[in-house]
């Protein structure tokens, strides 16, 4: 039901509309232009404001609550550098699948893209977001603004999730319009179509050694029960890639590993007659990259089952491809099988030794950092990571136990994700456990941020590896070109920086001691920072 409501500030029709669909945290800065939309959250409190240091770590804070989440998260920021601050976090939003609204303001209406050199000023603004968006729009007329804002959330819920970029002039921010609110907007996923469902499950039915790749659409459809159900029905390892981490349980026995670990997943892939692929666009970082250089055999049956029809068939053509919901999907096919005993032929000894298989960089230091980690959290606690030499190895070997509980930059593979993305995970999760992993140089471009964790007292640790470089770039270096250079790092002293921002900080002498400062820290009200001198080097064969 919609009714056109009483003249408003376009700035009060954003809040209005973002209140209407539920949301119930912002993340942003103030600036010149989108005063309005500030001065009309001052004079509400349903929705709680989060002022960020940066405009990148306000963005990064959205997608750290919509990846922990899956409620969309939203940016509000000001007209040009503002805006633009936030195009990082939106390349990563993008890769990921992740919903994220940035409200943004422009230079008056009249003077949108005359070059004229006004305040702030990026002509024609909105292209720079159109390439790294799902949508993105010029608001040209105050009474569209909550429709717009409304109309975002629509395609969060029905379509493949992505970022999306509304631009409004500040003059209608400032001026007063009539507008409307719709409620009780139906909304849904396509389901699959039966005669595909049917198809696939004859396929299935068939296959002596079924083998399902389940992705982040697995996630975003909230799908675990249902790929549980069917991989044990079928008798089907898992394989998942790194944003479908979790939804299978890595404690469950069918679990194989994850997509790009080459060593746990390619002889699995290779062996398998029918090929399920589920909510996963086979990403060319995970399919042809430093490891695994994935390929299907003409005898090789693939059956893709996705809600955006155009990651279908991008990179391998399946047999038989299904648009749809994956929670859909998976139920539908689990019934069309009926009950019955699997008919898979898997050799169970050959899988589970390749689960556990790892080259020699692996090492027990390694492992032992990944178990102290793993065991000092509970099931449910939320690991963001960073981009240093233990994420590559925490992205295969870091066991997770629940689907979004492990946040990963995999699309950008960009550094100072973990700092912001942990705070915005903490805002969706006050009651869950947060804890970011990340390198000392990845810390540095986010740092800043620690101020937002102690300006709202927020319980995160921040578990600082410092190898004094940029370990994983030198070590790229070294095996391509023989020799390094430009990556050694002057680092400050990362406690005592922790405690002039006014978190805890302290500095972990060995192994020995991680466990019981990070349990002591866990439980400490703000924020903490835990420094570890120590190298790691990334699991990558070249």
């Amino acid at each position: 039901m919609s009714a056109i409501g009483p003249s408003r500030t376009g700035g009060e029709w954003v809040v209005l509309a973002l209140r209407a669909e539920g949301v119930r945290h912002v993340f942003g800065i103030p600036g010149v232009h989108n005063l309005a939309v500030y001065d009309a959250l001052l004079g509400q409190s349903a929705i709680r404001h989060i002022l960020a240091r940066h405009e990148q770590g306000a963005a990064f804070m959205a997608d750290g609550y919509a990846r922990s989440s899956g409620r969309p998260g939203v940016v509000l920021v000001t007209t040009g550098p503002g805006a633009t601050n936030t195009l990082t976090p939106l390349a990563e939003a993008y890769a990921g699948s992740i919903p994220v609204l940035v409200v943004m303001s422009d230079i008056p209406a009249a003077l949108v893209g005359r070059d004229l050199g006004a305040l702030h000023e990026v002509p024609n603004q909105i292209d720079c977001f159109r390439p790294v968006c799902r949508w993105a729009e010029a608001i040209t007329d105050g009474a569209d603004i909550a429709g717009h804002v409304q109309g975002a959330f629509d395609l969060f819920a029905s379509g493949r999730p992505g970022p999306i970029a509304l631009s409004i002039p500040t003059d209608l921010l400032g001026g007063r319009v009539p507008g409307r609110l719709v409620e009780g907007r139906g909304r849904g996923r396509p389901p699959c179509h039966v005669e595909e469902i049917e198809a696939a499950a004859r396929l299935l039915r068939a296959a002596s050694r079924p083998l399902i790749i389940s992705g982040g659409g697995t996630v975003a459809a909230e799908a675990s029960g249902e790929l549980r159900q069917l991989a044990h029905r079928l008798g089907a390892p898992v394989v998942t890639t790194v944003m479908g981490r979790g939804a299978l349980p890595e404690t469950d026995p069918l679990w194989q590993g994850v997509l790009p670990n080459k060593r746990a997943t390619e002889s699995a892939i290779r062996a398998a007659d029918v090929i399920l692929a589920v909510g996963c666009r086979f990403a060319h970082r995970s399919t042809q990259g430093l490891l695994l250089n994935l390929a299907f055999a003409p005898d090789q049956t693939l059956i893709h089952l996705d809600l955006d029809p155009s990651v279908i068939g991008k990179l391998f053509k399946p047999r038989l491809a299904l648009v749809g919901d994956a929670k859909d999907g998976l139920a539908r096919l689990h019934a069309a099988l009926g009950p019955g005993p699997s008919r898979a032929g898997w050799a169970g000894p050959p899988l589970a030794a390749a689960r556990t298989a790892a080259n020699e960089r692996y090492t027990a230091a390694v492992a032992r950092l990944i178990a102290i980690v793993r065991g000092a959290l509970e099931d449910d606690a939320i690991v963001v990571n960073d981009q240093t030499g233990i994420n590559y190895w925490m992205e295969w070997r870091f066991p997770v136990l629940a689907p979004r509980t492990f946040l990963y930059p995999v699309g950008s593979a960009t550094l100072g994700y973990a700092v912001p993305a942990a705070i915005g995970a903490r805002l969706a999760n006050p009651d869950r456990q947060v804890v970011a992993v990340v390198g000392d140089g990845g810390f540095l471009f986010s740092v800043n941020e620690l101020a937002t964790a102690v300006k709202y007292g927020l319980g995160i640790v921040f578990l600082v590896l410092n190898d004094g470089r940029y370990g994983a770039i030198q070590y790229l270096q070294a095996r391509l070109h023989g020799r390094s250079g430009e990556t050694e790092l002057a680092n400050p002293d990362f406690p005592a920086l922790a405690r002039a921002f006014g978190a805890a900080g302290e500095r972990v002498e060995s192994l020995d001691a991680l466990g019981g400062l990070l349990v002591r820290a866990l439980a400490t009200e703000g924020p903490t920072v835990l420094e570890l001198p120590m190298a790691v080097e990334p699991p990558w064969e070249l």
